[in-house]
């Protein structure tokens, strides 16, 4: 098989790929992003990286599964570049225990080592998952308020809902992340 030959194949498979998950992909970016502007950004990001990747390597074995696992990187350090100091300072412990659990006691700093920072990575992993199983009104209440800075009273505005609805959306999103945060930070305890 000639280099013009193997080329034009590899384009082919890319320019398939592309088509068939363009639409699924974009769906699973847009339920995690607060806006569809955003989600389109990552959306090129991610098959920009892609078609790199693609025609430098080898062929992609698993290639839907990479471009997920990629769109969940990009869309963590998106939430990551917001404003991570107001969603840090968050207490996420049961009121009724007598320490509260905060965010700053879970996420390593960036300035540390590399092992950290792998486990920065595999934490923010487990965050973006969660915050991924809210249903889409209680995660939009939570984004909006916590990582966009938006009041709830500007979120019901947006929204067209009454306050007490945007209110307890977000108290049903934070106990949530509270219950799902728990298990992560008594397992970090445990091996620390």
């Amino acid at each position: 098989m000639s280099v013009d030959t193997l080329q034009e194949s590899k384009n082919k498979e890319i320019d398939t790929t592309v088509h068939n998950e363009q639409g699924k992909l974009l769906s699973f970016i847009n339920t995690r992003m607060p806006s569809a502007e955003d989600a389109e950004d990552i959306l090129q990001d991610v098959f920009y990286e892609f078609v790199e990747t693609a025609r430098e390597a080898e062929p992609l074995e698993k290639a839907v599964a990479w471009l997920y696992r990629v769109a969940r990187n990009k869309i963590t350090d998106w939430y990551r570049k917001r404003k991570p100091e107001r969603f840090e300072n968050r207490s996420v412990g049961n009121e009724e225990e007598d320490e509260p659990l905060f965010l700053t006691d879970i996420l390593a700093s960036l300035d540390r080592p590399a092992d950290d920072q792998m486990l920065l990575k595999a934490i923010s992993e487990e965050l973006s998952d969660a915050l991924a199983m809210l249903p889409d009104k209680q995660r939009e209440v939570f984004v909006l308020h916590e990582l966009e800075g938006f009041s709830l009273k500007q979120i019901a505005d947006r929204s067209q809902a009454p306050l007490k609805t945007v209110i307890s959306r977000k108290h049903y999103a934070v106990q949530f992340l509270r219950e799902h945060l728990r298990e992560l930070y008594d397992e970090l305890l445990n091996n620390h």
